[in-house]
């Protein structure tokens, strides 16, 4: 009842509107038949996108569209089965999806870049196991109602990680977040940031909407600017926290041991015989309407971004562009 009263708040979610929503998705499904995969029928698959676009058809469409695009023309960053080809970067511990969630439900994904070794591993794979991250997420209902909050922490960052942060996969990280992903990213916490960061920044600022500068927060070293965001009976000790020290063991194994379907999420790519002419058209009619694609910026997704502050942040916590 708790999580059905929260659909209905935040996404305007009811049984009715949900069966009625994706009723209109199989029918744009019908139209674009030669030019979608097959596995688009599934009821459960389509209501994550109707959920991140808050039951918007058209929008939800154009994110499916893209999603699927970005897996055809990129496999290598958004391909992500079998998991088993990624599990040495999984097992490097930099990347984790912590078990509790906050006080919003939402789930708290961390990345440590001291964890990242540059020599160790390639770009093309920590992107891909980030995307695996956020496709072993998403299927939770729980997850796509109140979406997802982002600890990056930056401590032992350095100039040979700088391949990591080019113009080119910046811009897919934004598309990620902003275009193509079927989550709610709520929040973007950024620790131990290095004094450059304004230059990494400055990469990225070109691609940033309005709506994901403001849940973009800058922490530096100050845990307890962190906690106000993120409480502490939730973080691993490294962080402060309550729980115990950071491991992935036991989630990372819940993903490699689910490699059937991460096989059948895969196969619902586009088919490559499709119409290029087709593609093209999709590709076109995205870009017309990226302008008002995602412009919604209602106070609600605000309000729990902040949810454990007392006062609004310092102009040093809240990221500027």
């Amino acid at each position: 009842m708790e999580w059905r009263e929260k659909a209905e708040k935040e996404l305007g979610e009811s049984h009715e509107i949900s069966q009625n929503a994706i009723k209109q998705f199989r029918h744009l499904l019908r139209i674009n038949r030669e030019n979608v995969p097959f596995g688009w029928r599934d009821d459960a698959f389509l209501l994550r996108f109707l959920r991140a676009k808050k039951f918007d058809v058209d929008k939800a469409y154009r994110m499916t569209l893209k999603y699927f695009r970005m897996k055809q023309q990129s496999p290598q960053i958004f391909r992500v089965f079998p998991p088993s080809d990624v599990r040495h970067i999984l097992e490097m511990q930099m990347q984790y999806m912590i078990p509790l969630r906050d006080p919003c439900g939402r789930q708290v994904f961390i990345f440590r870049v001291d964890k990242c070794d540059p020599y160790r591993c390639s770009v093309e794979n920590v992107f891909r196991t980030n995307v695996l991250s956020l496709e072993s997420v998403v299927k939770s209902s729980e997850t796509q109602i109140a979406g997802i909050v982002v600890l990056l922490d930056m401590a032992g960052v350095s100039l040979s990680h700088s391949r990591f942060l080019s113009p080119q996969f910046a811009r897919y990280t934004v598309e990620v977040v902003q275009d193509a992903f079927p989550l709610r990213f709520k929040a973007f916490h950024i620790l131990h940031e290095p004094f450059y960061f304004d230059a990494i920044l400055a990469v990225l600022k070109p691609f940033l909407r309005e709506k994901i500068r403001k849940r973009i927060f800058l922490h530096g070293s100050d845990l307890a600017s962190l906690y106000r965001f993120i409480p502490q009976e939730i973080l691993p000790a490294e962080y402060g926290g309550l729980q115990p020290p950071f491991d992935n063991t036991m989630w990372r194994q819940q993903i490699l041991n689910d490699e059937v379907y991460y096989k059948n999420l895969e196969n619902y790519q586009i088919q490559e015989d499709n119409s290029t002419s087709k593609i093209e058209v999709c590709s076109h009619m995205y870009e017309q309407a990226v302008e008002d694609f995602d412009d919604e910026t209602e106070d609600s997704e605000f309000e729990d971004a902040t949810y454990f502050l007392d006062d609004p942040p310092s102009s040093s916590e809240k990221l500027t562009l």
